[in-house]
């Protein structure tokens, strides 16, 4: 009984958690960032056109903030403080799905800091992207024989970048949201988001 007791009543030692593997992985992923940039700065200095001012990203450094950026700085906040703790003893079910909210709600703040229209209702509606192919997409079977055709760029009837740049699912999703009327920037805006934050349970359920 003694013994009994005295097992239940000691203190429990338990070893603090050690990532060196997870800095590691970071270490190496920094160092082929860094390679990558560096390389791509060279490239970009002796006239190489490799179309993007910031190699290998597309794109150009612009920080600033919008009325998105106190909801992303909530979410992180609420995420690191008190989700990391409540994860290690909350059921698998309402991990995924306290998950995906937190990715949605991630990620549509993020956009938000550009603002509803720029962030979310025109991103999918410029000459690159899907929307703008929808509407000739009159025929489904006959769009995807011959899909591969219209791949290539820089001919009259080249897909978007975007369109061509992806298998046709991608487009398909577009057109049957716009047959069901539900077309437009903001409802493909939204559904990219809400699809894409799955992410955040199709991974760690396989």
């Amino acid at each position: 009984m003694a013994s009994a007791t005295t097992l239940s009543t000691a203190p429990r030692r338990t070893a603090k958690p050690r990532h060196r593997a997870d800095l590691a992985v970071l270490a190496v992923e920094v160092a082929l960032l860094t390679a990558a940039v560096g390389v791509g700065f060279i490239l970009n200095a002796r006239g190489v056109g490799l179309y993007a001012d910031a190699a290998p990203l597309y794109a150009t450094w612009h920080p600033h903030v919008g009325w998105g950026t106190p909801a992303a700085l909530l979410v992180a906040v609420t995420v690191l403080w008190w989700g990391v703790r409540w994860a290690r003893t909350a059921r698998w079910g309402a991990l995924l799905t306290a998950g995906w909210l937190a990715a949605v709600a991630w990620t549509l703040s993020l956009a938000l800091v550009d603002g509803w229209s720029a962030g979310l209702t025109n991103r999918l509606t410029v000459q690159a992207e899907y929307l703008t192919e929808v509407p000739g997409v009159t025929d489904v079977p006959a769009m995807l024989a011959g899909f591969t055709d219209r791949i290539l760029d820089f001919r009259p009837d080249s897909w978007s970048t975007h369109t061509s740049g992806h298998p046709p699912g991608a487009l398909l999703l577009f057109v049957g949201l716009d047959r069901l009327g539900l077309g437009g920037g903001t409802v493909a805006g939204l559904a990219c988001v809400l699809v894409g934050a799955t992410v955040a349970v199709s991974v760690p359920v396989t």
